[in-house]
């Protein structure tokens, strides 16, 4: 075996291998999105949904973090139909920016699971996020953060609301026992929609762990708070 000949190869290998391996990569990108994509379709036919690749009008259907922040906003993967009665959507939702500058200016994409049902009218803002220290600080300080009851709860989210009472009647003892049971879930009424977001790319399991969290919470809110709300009460 000529080992100076095989050195001398060795510059021309490693540029092919990092080619073949790059495109391999590529390929199992494309792959695996593809077997997302067929995964959701059969989920939604199961359901008796609709499945749409991409649909850009859902980028502006809500508002609030992560809505409206960067640029290359998409929702893909869009999962349309009846859940309860109720008009509900699921889709994929990402956002890129741009951070740095010269030589070390870089783009980071971020990825979101969303999920909303249609309640069938108006209601106040209500949003209800796991706590950490930083929003239990400020919060508290520039009193933003509503405090029940229970202190357990107030340890485990941060709630925020333009409108107490409402936050007080949709939040009764029976709602709190229930969250507590999934202090890793973060929702928000906006409009008339109950609407869940989540990181990172959903899943036809993840939609169904969502539309029961949903339920839970639509179906313990007060009958009088729907009366209210439907300006019968």
């Amino acid at each position: 075996m000529d080992l100076s000949a095989l050195a001398g190869t060795l510059p021309l290998l490693f540029p092919l291998a990092f080619v073949v391996l790059a495109g391999v990569a590529v390929w199992w990108t494309l792959e695996q999105a593809r077997k997302r994509r067929e995964a959701f379709a059969a989920y939604a036919a199961s359901r008796g949904w609709t499945y749409v690749r991409e649909d850009p009008a859902l980028v502006h259907r809500f508002t609030g973090a992560p809505f409206g922040r960067g640029f290359g906003r998409r929702a893909q993967n869009v999962l349309l139909g009846q859940h309860d009665g109720r008009a509900t959507v699921a889709f994929d939702y990402q956002y890129s920016q741009r951070t740095g500058s010269g030589k070390n200016r870089r783009t980071s994409t971020y990825h979101f699971s969303v999920v909303a049902t249609h309640l069938g009218v108006a209601l106040p803002e209500l949003s209800v996020t796991p706590e950490n220290v930083v929003s239990r600080f400020f919060g508290r300080v520039f009193d933003s953060d509503v405090q029940l009851d229970s202190e357990q709860f107030n340890r485990a989210f941060t709630v925020g609301a333009p409108d107490r009472k409402f936050a007080y009647d949709v939040l009764h003892p029976q709602m709190i026992e229930m969250l507590l049971t999934r202090p890793d879930l973060a929702w928000r009424t906006e409009g008339d929609s109950l609407v869940m977001i989540s990181s990172g790319k959903h899943s036809p399991a993840l939609v169904e762990d969502r539309l029961a969290a949903m339920d839970g919470i639509a179906d313990r809110i007060p009958e009088f708070v729907w009366r209210q709300l439907r300006g019968q009460g």
